[in-house]
């Protein structure tokens, strides 16, 4: 299966998925990009029922996530990452995670104590992790388990 076939097997795949759930799904974007050593499967949708799909904090967005990946791979026998977005609200939410990251690292450093940030998600986690890695001035760790799992901010001296 050739580049320009795959993305038209995955185009079907998806469009079938939401109209079978009651939707019309416009593809913004598709792309096959590398990321720490796989391939990650981008995918960008526009739909009119975003917020039945995107759900609380982003939670059905996953589940739809998983699905779609399982049905790519079953269709194509391609093992993607699939990173599925849904009227941007990935972007938005990793913009706002990374402004509050920097504000957070920031209030440490002022008041010269640790900051934490209680997030349950491992995304949530990992994009506050990389934003804050770039800083020299701040330690930044995750502790605790499961939905306690939270990230501490340590100003250095």
């Amino acid at each position: 299966m050739n580049e320009k076939e795959l993305s038209e097997s995955i185009e079907e795949i998806v469009k079938d998925f939401f109209r079978r759930a009651g939707s019309e799904a416009e593809i913004k974007k598709i792309s096959l990009e590398e990321s720490d050593g796989r391939e990650v499967l981008m995918l960008n949708l526009k739909t009119k029922e975003a917020n039945i799909f995107i759900g609380k904090q982003g939670l059905v967005l996953s589940d739809i996530q998983l699905l779609l990946r399982k049905m790519i791979k079953k269709k194509t026998d391609k093992d993607f990452f699939l990173n599925l977005d849904i009227d941007d609200y990935k972007r938005y939410k990793e913009d706002y995670l990374r402004e509050m990251a920097q504000g957070a690292a920031d209030e440490a450093i002022g008041q010269k104590e640790k900051k934490e940030l209680p997030l349950a998600s491992a995304f949530d986690r990992r994009i506050v992790h990389l934003e804050l890695s770039k800083r020299k001035d701040v330690k930044v760790e995750s502790e605790g388990e499961g939905e306690e799992r939270k990230i501490i901010i340590t100003p250095l001296d």
